[in-house]
């Protein structure tokens, strides 16, 4: 069996927003501790986290972010005790505007690591 290990990924993306004449910069921090090759979990976390990272900023600010645009970044895995089934992200907004500078906090939220499987619904018998 492999190390289980805590993953850390930042995914980032930052535009031009000409209507409040800011510069607008979005970051996410995804933790989660899983076992596994790193390369593969690496992989995993970025295939569920740039999609959820597009709606985040496409459900509060109208604007979707294509998947070329967004960086992505890991730090450095540490050891953990056990593996965890819910990923943790931090979010965080921040505008520009000259030597202005404001960082606002978002909620944080807590998702699955691995996709649900939709059931099947039964047919109704009329």
């Amino acid at each position: 069996m492999s190390m289980i290990r805590i993953y850390r990924m930042t995914t980032a993306t930052r535009w031009y927003d000409e209507l409040a004449e800011k510069a607008r910069w979005f970051e996410a921090h995804f933790k989660v501790a899983r076992y596994g090759n790193v390369g593969t979990v690496r992989r995993k976390l970025a295939e569920r986290g740039v999609p959820y990272f597009q709606r985040i900023i496409q459900r509060s600010h109208g604007i979707w972010i294509p998947k070329h645009h967004i960086r992505i970044s890991f730090e450095r895995e540490e050891p953990a005790t056990k593996i965890e089934s819910k990923m943790q992200i931090e979010l965080r907004r921040m505008e520009f505007r000259g030597k202005q500078r404001e960082a606002i906090r978002m909620p944080s939220k807590v998702f699955g690591y691995a996709k649900r499987r939709r059931r099947r619904k039964r047919p109704q018998n009329r």
